[in-house]
């Protein structure tokens, strides 16, 4: 393999993320990262690297949405459950920075924000591959070794 074409399936493989939470958004980020690794691992030293931080960062990234997610929704049940809201509405609840759709929302774009910093690390790891530098993600799991 040319380190033209190195570079090139390096940068892939972190766009492969991105490609892969549009067209599949349940699990389509590591799906995404994970193909473009798995067809020219073997071929090159470089996209070995890049593909295996690709895949754990997209890892990572699931394991916080996912949390987050759950934390809201576990978060929103309880506080509605405590205020007992389901019975008399939210018109005695006090300020909105207590209210319970305020706090939903709040961790729900928590997640959105995991989201966020998946295009945007993704996007810097793409032009540093494409320019031949193996990146490191600062925030990620290395589970595949």
């Amino acid at each position: 393999m040319t380190s033209k074409d190195e570079k090139t399936w390096g940068m892939l493989v972190h766009l492969g993320g991105l490609i892969g939470m549009c067209v599949i958004s349940l699990a389509g980020n590591i799906i995404g990262a994970l193909v473009f690794w798995l067809i020219k691992r073997n071929e090159s030293a470089f996209v070995d690297d890049q593909g295996r931080e690709a895949v754990n960062f997209q890892i990572t990234i699931s394991i916080l949405s996912l949390v987050l997610s759950a934390v809201s929704w576990i978060f929103f049940t309880l506080l509605r459950a405590a205020t007992w809201s389901w019975m008399w509405g939210y018109s005695d609840f006090g300020p909105v920075f207590f209210h319970p759709r305020f706090f939903h929302f709040g961790w729900a774009g928590l997640s959105g924000l995991a989201w966020v910093l998946n295009i945007i690390f993704s996007i810097i790891a793409a032009v540093r591959a494409n320019n031949g530098i193996a990146y490191r993600y600062p925030i990620s799991l290395r589970l595949v070794k």
